[in-house]
């Protein structure tokens, strides 16, 4: 790591965005509330804000004017488990963990989490919706939340309408447990919203500060939406004229080129309609200038599969590369935004910054204690949200990958570095190297590696570097099923 210091922000702050911690409505600000929205398989460009003329969301468009854009926010890893057990625990999701299976990493026992230094701050915990990151023995509950609804060892839900195991096994590993009080046929995402405003009703009658985190089932599979919603959008995507999506080849398989999937356009547009009400009522509560609010995806969009495995895929990440399961910018470049109280106007941050950054964050902006003890990978962004005269030290930002699926999302195994503009893909197993500047090709479409061999060796010995300090696993090679197999488009050497 570089001691070089880069600026706090990109572009102008105007005044009232940082929050005091004067009195509002009777509340301490010192200690604001949080409301955290983690939606799952969302892609950076899965929203109208980005660019989408398809996808609609309205809301959290309003909330960007309010807030603290990151245009290079990343996800410690392009799948669920381990990004969000960085998300949670703070942590690097490349760090050695006794017991673990390739790439994932549980919260056990001895995990410090999110939850655990605001409860004992004083705040209220509540979880609802996907937790996916323990095996049963530790849960939400065990780690910091005072009320868990549905956070369980599920990762997806076999239905988007209640009952929401209808069509499950008797596993209950793959079961939701805890919404069985949704209505008959009602949306996963609307009870979901339903119950975090039934939450944030109650919770504003407190003299007490809350944390809340609502992490969404959608707009991970199954693709499910209501009807009159999906008809809407057929419509609309004959109006654009979008025609028959040409897909591209990609690593081991195809990706689409295309936002044209109705019913998965929907499903973003139910997560936006639930980010509205929340909204609603923090506002009709008076706790909507005493909040922080934060929205961000665990990975990219599903829009890649491989050659052998033939999947309803959702979305487009264009103009970014690939989605989920790959480390190119379309795999873990995610939506990522923060609102402080009392912000106004939106300030559009360029500075790179990771999942893993938002508990040492969260806890700074709330004046809440972390121990000493807890092992924290992350950051604090608050000198950038503060537009503070303090600095961040540039950093390098790693990941890695010693599990792939080349036959189902198209990926192999890899370590990556983004070191200022700079980012290198080392697919270690194949013998292959990838440099890009992502200032400038964003896409990662244009390798530099021979025009830039020093830029290349500096930017490998810093992998290898990290990889020692981090204890890295490295893939088994006889566990991997076509690992060395290269792909038809990316034959390069090291």
């Amino acid at each position: 790591m570089t001691n070089k210091l880069i600026n706090t922000a990109v572009g102008t702050i105007i005044a009232g965005t940082a929050f005091s911690t004067t009195s509002v409505y009777g509340k301490d600000t010192s200690h604001p509330n949080i409301l955290m929205l983690i939606v799952d398989d969302w892609g950076a460009y899965d929203l109208s804000l980005t660019g989408s003329k398809l996808y609609e969301t309205k809301n959290i468009d309003l909330l960007a004017q309010e807030s603290a854009v990151f245009t290079q926010g990343y996800a410690a890893y392009p799948r669920s488990v381990p990004s969000r057990y960085s998300l949670i625990t703070g942590r690097h999701c490349a760090r050695s963990q006794t017991g673990a299976k390739t790439d994932d990493r549980k919260v056990n026992a001895d995990s410090y989490c999110m939850a655990i230094p605001f409860k004992q701050a004083g705040y209220q915990t509540f979880i609802i919706g996907k937790w996916h990151v323990s095996d049963g023995d530790t849960m939400p509950e065990d780690k910091g939340f005072d009320i868990n609804i549905g956070a369980g060892k599920a990762g997806s839900t076999n239905s988007h309408f209640a009952p929401f195991n209808k069509r499950i096994s008797s596993n209950p590993d793959k079961q939701i447990h805890g919404m069985d009080d949704a209505l008959p046929g009602e949306y996963l995402t609307d009870y979901m919203s339903r119950k975090t405003v039934e939450y944030l009703k109650k919770a504003s009658t407190s003299d007490k500060p809350f944390l809340a985190v609502c992490s969404f089932y959608a707009v991970h599979t199954p693709i499910e939406a209501k009807e009159e919603m999906t008809e809407r959008y057929r419509s609309k995507i004959k109006r654009l004229e979008l025609g028959l999506d040409p897909m591209k080849e990609e690593e081991a398989g195809v990706a689409k080129t295309q936002q044209d999937n109705p019913k998965y356009a929907a499903m973003i547009e139910s997560v936006d309609e639930s980010v509205g009400k929340m909204l609603q009522v923090l506002k009709e509560t008076e706790e909507y200038d005493n909040t922080i609010i934060v929205l961000v995806s665990d990975h990219g969009g599903l829009s890649n599969c491989g050659q052998k495995h033939k999947r309803e895929l959702a979305t487009s990440n264009l103009p970014l590369k690939a989605g989920k399961g790959h480390l190119y910018e379309g795999g873990i470049r995610i939506p990522y935004m923060i609102r402080l109280p009392k912000q106004k106007r939106r300030l559009n941050i360029e500075t790179p910054v990771v999942n893993y950054d938002l508990l040492p964050t969260l806890a700074d902006l709330c004046n809440v204690p972390v121990s000493p003890n807890a092992e924290i990978d992350g950051i604090s962004l608050k000198p950038l949200l503060m537009n503070t005269n303090e600095h961040i030290h540039e950093r390098d930002l790693f990941w890695h990958k010693t599990s792939q699926r080349p036959s189902s999302t198209g990926d192999y195994v890899a370590t990556a570095i983004r070191s200022g503009r700079y980012k290198l893909i080392d697919f270690y197993m194949q013998n292959r190297i990838e440099l890009y500047d992502i200032q400038k090709d964003p896409g990662e479409t244009c390798n530099l590696v021979s025009q830039k061999p020093a830029l290349t060796k500096e930017l490998m010995l810093k992998i290898k570097e990290w990889r020692k300090q981090t204890g890295v696993t490295m893939a088994n090679p006889e566990r991997m099923n076509h690992g060395n197999n290269k792909s038809k488009n990316n034959k390069k050497n090291r």
